[in-house]
């Protein structure tokens, strides 16, 4: 009689099981799928994220008590250090368990009405209302077959997560999520700390190694260390000299990243619309037009001098994405103004509206004020 060995799929659900008897027996049964709901989301880059995290700031943090001792300068150095990399920690976590946005289920596009008989969907919805609609690469409504649902603005579906994402900007493997509407505030921000804290970890590492090789190069010598028996000393300095390089690499890579997301969120984009552009025409009689179609009133005609038709300028798009309040910019925080399904463009509101739009997003700008 054979006996076949357990798989690794039979033991992770059995892990899972005998964890959720634990938190129910601890917690009671209203916590019950807690364990599944926390490991379903760590998969091995999301570990490896959180490994790196963790050891780049303890080797820091090390680093500075030994160098700095407890003067100003060195508490000073690990309370920042701290509060940079807890923010960006936890902005992390919220980008990892934070639903991106889901299309809701009751969604209908205006005038739906008019292509309900419409089996290919190659007629956009609310066509007859004029203004932007979006397309398919081959033309037609945005319909995801896959999900038997119409598409808002700026939603893609997503492979890897199998479903459709608000203002998907792009899915993420060491987040093991989509990147979208409901979650992209706490992606730019964990970027920002964390880049911070990467540099500022990288400065006490490089300082620490030129204070000691100008002061005693010995002290950098592992066969000086091991002929003096310093083996403590050995293993502290092959940790610090790995943190020093892989905290380098991590300020560079990240420091490019989010410069990108910066330069997307001036330009109100997200990466699959800079790279695949935004599939769109204006359709329908011009918002604002006479039944013959006459009369501009200051709307645009086409799309041929716009680049984007979502970018309300500078001021206006950082509004849109950080927010009205330029002193929480960078507070912690998930989801981006609005609802994720309709956005405002050029095209539906013409030029002369957009301007006033755009002046009015902006003077809503204020450094303290409510929401």
């Amino acid at each position: 009689m054979v006996h076949h060995a357990p798989s690794m799929p039979d033991i992770q659900t059995e892990a899972m099981d005998l964890a959720e008897k634990g938190a129910k027996l601890a917690f009671g049964s209203r916590f019950k799928r807690l364990p599944r709901l926390v490991l379903r989301k760590l998969s091995l880059p999301v570990i490896l994220v959180i490994a790196l995290i963790w050891f780049v700031y303890a080797t820091a943090m090390a680093v500075a008590a030994r160098w700095m001792e407890r003067s100003v300068q060195g508490m000073l150095n690990t309370g920042v250090l701290t509060f940079n990399a807890g923010i960006g920690f936890l902005m992390y976590m919220c980008c990892v368990y934070r639903d991106p946005g889901r299309v809701p289920a009751a969604y209908r596009p205006p005038g739906l009405g008019d292509a309900e008989s419409n089996d290919d969907h190659s007629i956009m919805p609310g066509a007859h209302h004029g203004g932007l609609q979006e397309l398919k690469r081959k033309g037609g409504a945005r319909y995801c077959k896959k999900c038997a649902k119409y598409k808002p603005p700026r939603t893609h579906h997503c492979r890897v997560c199998n479903r459709c994402v608000l203002r998907m900007d792009h899915h993420c493997v060491w987040v093991n999520n989509c990147v979208g509407h409901r979650n992209y505030k706490s992606f730019f921000t964990f970027l920002f700390y964390i880049t911070v804290a990467c540099c500022h970890a990288f400065g006490i590492l490089a300082g620490d190694a030129y204070g000691r090789i100008v002061h005693d190069p010995s002290k950098l010598d592992i066969h000086h260390r091991v002929n003096h028996g310093e083996d403590d000393g050995v293993a502290a300095s092959v940790a610090e000299m790995a943190a020093l390089i892989l905290s380098l690499c991590l300020s560079v890579a990240l420091c490019l990243l989010f410069g990108w997301h910066c330069y997307l969120v001036v330009n109100n984009k997200t990466t699959i619309e800079h790279y695949e552009g935004v599939r769109s025409r204006v359709v329908g009689p011009k918002p604002g037009a006479g039944e013959n179609g006459a009369g501009d009133g200051g709307y645009a005609p086409s799309l041929d001098k716009v680049s984007h038709p979502y970018s309300l300028g500078v001021r206006a798009n950082l509004r849109e994405i950080l927010g009205r309040r330029v002193a929480c910019w960078l507070a912690p925080g998930c989801s981006i103004a609005g609802d994720g399904m309709s956005f405002a463009n050029v095209a539906s509101m013409g030029y002369a509206r957009w301007a006033k739009e755009k002046a009015l997003r902006e003077s809503e700008l204020t450094l303290m004020g409510e929401d």
